[in-house]
């Protein structure tokens, strides 16, 4: 029963379960100093006085007794009980704590601790000697320790922290806590340096962070574990760990993404009341996904089902949230698109955010290296962009990203890095989804890889403007569900690959501004559902293939610039063919009676600077939608443009001979016979994938689309 008496001191040896107690005694009581295991653990506190209300039965056991008061117990450490080293078995020097803290008692006590020196001063005298002649040792000891870890790169984890600096509690101990989690994503000697970003940020976990040191300062000892979140994440769970894990890898990016000068704006980054979700600043601005509400940062979606209840505290956008205090949180997305400063690179542990489903990096000029090989293990990952980053920032981008099983959507775009690259062997699993791959506008290098017609669900590929050189692999024609394939402005060469006419959905194929050779091929022609075909600008030969003739849904043709050569006639029966760029090859014949007759948007024509005669077809002078047309460098007979022709059109340029009635043409010397219409305007492949809502904003009118 003495065991329960308030100002006790409980020992839990290596036995102890969290059920009764081990080995128990009161403060003061050497006798029992021979039960304490070697390497056992100490928890210091003091037990409350036994109020008989709170018992958990009338007939409670001894056992539950004693684990009742020790659950309620009042800690000499305002987190936790904490565990005490042992480093002799002395029990004044156990209980030193415990007598200071309990000063303030009555005089009884004192004289009672009084009496118990008087007893034992030979012994004291002798234990303070030593002591004082340790304490010596040490302070001689220490510093030259700690020089040599450093100098081997393996520093003391404990004396690099000072509980003076850090919150209330045993923070070696949270440190040491915190770094058995934290060695399942980083090495431990990164850890335990400081001067790494991982070592700042283990620090910054287990001495400043209120909401992590709560979690390490009351680890339960029976279990080892620490407490869980309130709802946590769908798939990390709600687990204490989980969310020390997450904020430690988000102070990661902050250190490493700031080695050389602060950000720009913290964004409210390692605030150690908030939870990570709140780690954001909002902004107002256009086109971003919650609307003009932009969050910049880190925030966290739940689904809209989870918020039908009518009592929901929650109304912003039914998805947008702070916590996980009332719900439990699906997904944490990231979104740095602003100048934000920016330095250094992503680090490993960045990948292993485990709940994040979107990642936008953008105007960070100073971001350098790869991205971590470890993103394969994002998977929740939906959505990836990286935007007009910096000339430091670039590399292989890691294969497993294609692996990942939610992954829909990657899109690079003006990114400054000239060594960007595509892995050259990737094995793709069945449940990849990637969407929509689009790297538009950057300095990927190196051949198109064959892996990419592994991407059975893709739909958009968009590798234009990059350094890409070699053929365009066979295989990309049985991406079935492919709807926009844009190769424009590389180094390609070699033939079009005939297995491109199995692309039964496909809307949008451009091949222009590389160095492709050989003909048109036939296949092409079964596209029921191509609207845009551009092959403008490479060293193709041959003649339009007649079966072009069965490409009803197709609006705009490019072939400018080739050494295309034939007649015309099958595009009389394109009813749908609004734009016509065919400048600078060498056609011949005149134009078909019927050409663009039929259909009714705007129509740009540029047929210049080859071998067409006779006149102009009849019904250019009654279309009214005739907006643009570029003839001249031709051969047409004298006179061989309507009068009309030059009443309806805004834009008209003619060789002189060929229009009486033209204010301006082309006598053969001057600038005006090179015009031409800007094919990347007139089809909108400014906006990329997004060209159709370009080309319905689009006006044709004089002027539009000039080099």
């Amino acid at each position: 029963e003495s065991v329960v008496a308030p100002g006790f001191m409980f020992i839990a040896g290596p036995d102890y379960t969290g059920v009764g107690i081990h080995t128990g005694y009161e403060s003061g009581d050497a006798e029992d100093d021979t039960n304490i295991d070697e390497g056992g653990i100490v928890l210091q506190g003091f037990l409350p006085e036994d109020d008989p209300s709170h018992r958990l039965s009338n007939v409670e056991s001894l056992e539950e007794r004693v684990q009742r008061l020790i659950d309620n117990a009042v800690t000499l450490d305002d987190s936790a009980v904490r565990p005490i080293p042992i480093e002799g078995h002395d029990d004044e020097e156990n209980n030193g704590g415990l007598e200071a803290a309990q000063s303030n008692t009555s005089g009884e006590d004192d004289e009672a601790g009084k009496s118990g020196d008087s007893s034992c001063s030979p012994w004291f005298l002798a234990l303070w000697l030593l002591v004082i002649a340790g304490c010596i040792i040490l302070a001689i000891a220490l510093p030259l320790s700690l020089r040599g870890n450093v100098e081997n790169a393996t520093a003391d984890t404990k004396a690099s922290l000072s509980d003076a600096e850090c919150l209330p509690g045993s923070v070696d101990t949270r440190f040491e806590l915190a770094k058995s989690i934290l060695s399942s994503i980083t090495s431990p000697d990164l850890l335990v340096d400081e001067s790494t970003p991982q070592g700042k940020a283990i620090r910054w976990v287990a001495c400043e962070d209120s909401i992590s040191v709560q979690l390490l300062g009351n680890q339960d000892p029976s279990t080892g574990n620490i407490p869980k979140q309130k709802h946590g994440f769908l798939l990390s769970g709600d687990a204490g760990e989980e969310h020390v894990i997450r904020r430690y890898i988000l102070a990661t990016v902050l250190y490493s993404t700031s080695q050389v000068s602060p950000w720009t704006d913290s964004l409210n980054f390692l605030s150690p009341d908030l939870h990570e979700c709140n780690w954001h600043k909002n902004f107002t601005r256009q086109n971003f996904p919650f609307g003009d509400f932009d969050p910049v940062g880190v925030f966290c979606i739940i689904d809209k089902g989870e918020l039908s209840s009518p009592s929901s505290p929650i109304n912003i956008y039914d998805e947008f949230l702070m916590d996980d205090e009332n719900y439990p949180l699906r997904y944490m997305e990231i979104n740095l698109r602003i100048d934000n400063n920016l330095n250094g690179p992503l680090p490993p542990e960045f990948g292993y955010l485990r709940d994040l489903k979107t990642i936008g990096l953008e105007n960070n000029i100073q971001l350098t290296g790869q991205l971590p090989q470890t993103m394969g293990n994002m998977s929740s990952l939906f959505s990836l962009t990286l935007i007009l980053n910096g000339p430091t920032l670039g590399g292989e981008l890691p294969s497993a990203l294609f692996r990942l099983p939610n992954l829909k959507h990657i899109h690079f775009q003006d990114n400054l890095g000239d060594k960007w690259s595509l892995p050259s062997n990737v094995e793709i699993d069945d449940d990849a989804q990637l969407e929509r791959f689009i790297l538009s506008r950057n300095n990927f290098a190196g051949t198109i890889p064959t892996w990419l017609a592994q991407l059975n669900h893709l739909r958009t590929l968009d590798l234009s403007t990059n350094n890409f050189h070699g053929s365009i692999p066979a295989g990309i024609g049985n991406l079935s569900s492919l709807k926009y394939f844009n190769l424009m402005e590389n180094n390609l060469t070699e033939t079009i690959p005939s297995t491109l006419g199995k692309l039964a959905e496909i809307e949008v194929l451009v091949l222009g501004n590389n160095k492709l050779q050989g003909e048109l091929p036939t296949a092409i022609g079964n596209l029921q559902t191509l609207k845009i075909l551009d092959v403008g600008f490479n060293e193709m030969t041959s003649t339009i293939p007649s079966s072009f003739g069965n490409l009803e849904s197709l609006k705009y043709l490019v072939l400018d610039s080739n050494r295309f050569n034939g007649t015309v006639d099958v595009l009389e029966s394109m009813k749908n063919l609004t734009v016509l760029l065919i400048r600078s090859n060498s056609f011949s014949g005149s134009l078909p009676e019927g050409l663009l007759s039929e259909t009714f948007d705007n129509v740009a024509v540029d047929i210049g600077d080859n071998k067409f005669t006779g006149f102009l077809p009849s019904s250019f002078a009654n279309m009214s939608n005739l907006v643009s047309l570029i003839g001249a460098k031709n051969s047409f007979a004298d006179g061989a443009t309507q009068t009309a022709v030059c009443d309806n059109n805004s834009l008209l340029v003619m060789d002189c001979n060929a229009c009486e009635c033209c204010e301006v043409c082309c006598d053969g010397e001057d600038d005006l016979c090179d015009f031409q219409l800007d094919v990347g305007k007139l089809l909108g492949y400014d906006c990329g994938s997004w060209f159709a809502v370009c080309l319905k904003e689009a006006e044709y009118y004089s002027g539009f689309g000039m080099y």
